[in-house]
């Protein structure tokens, strides 16, 4: 078994839930005069973010290009919440392992992990608003295994997306974990490069994973 030494994560549908913000994004984007022009719903925008997540594509950018939207709702992070196992998963898993963060987000990522209360369990930051590169592209995964001093092999990749979180860490080397919360969890490998090599339903079912059980408490 590979020693693993650190754990990634993504944020969203991975550490945070986001359907309270998807909701309002669809509500009010189908509030739009475009939308109202065209009979197009909330729930009908709701269930296209899914399919766009089943076919492996970009959730809002596939909404605004199949009805052609000239303007787009915000996403209001300030509505997003912490699963409710959030806190106690990262406070066991920070005793045995490194934990960082890799994952596409606006500015102030940092911020707003500490306003989440869970940013001091993490040594690395890794958001592709500072660099100006995002996932997929798997040089966002070697910025954060090079800012943490970790081999490819040494570390976990956790996210809800085989297209943006597993295929790349896969890629690279990473032991990879499918966490199928949000539009993403039905998501089907096209693959094998997709397959994760383990799959969870929510944070907590990490801490039963081999890579976790057989791990000891590191004294720091």
């Amino acid at each position: 078994m590979k020693a693993i030494k650190y754990i990634f994560f993504d944020i969203g549908y991975t550490l945070v839930n986001e359907d309270v913000v998807w909701r309002e994004r669809c509500r009010e984007q189908a509030a739009t005069p475009q939308a109202q022009q065209n009979g197009i719903t909330a729930e009908r925008l709701w269930n296209e973010l899914q399919t766009a997540s089943g076919l492996l594509k970009p959730q809002w950018k596939y909404v605004g290009n199949k009805f052609g939207f000239t303007e787009s709702a915000k996403y209001k992070s300030e509505l997003e919440t912490l699963y409710d196992d959030t806190h106690n998963v990262l406070e066991s898993l920070s005793k045995k392992f490194r934990l960082g963060i890799i994952a596409n987000q606006s500015g102030g990522l940092t911020e707003r992990l500490r306003s989440f209360g869970i940013g001091k369990y993490f040594s690395t930051v890794i958001s592709s608003s500072d660099y100006g590169i995002g996932k997929p592209d798997k040089r966002l995964f070697t910025i954060a295994l090079e800012k943490s001093g970790v081999e490819a092999h040494n570390a976990v990749m956790i996210g809800d997306r085989l297209d943006n979180d597993i295929l790349p860490a896969n890629e690279l080397g990473f032991t990879t974990v499918h966490i199928k919360q949000g539009f993403a969890k039905n998501q089907l490998p096209p693959s094998d490069s997709y397959k994760p090599t383990y799959v969870v339903n929510n944070l907590t079912e990490i801490l039963a994973l081999p890579f976790v059980k057989n791990k000891r408490i590191c004294l720091r």
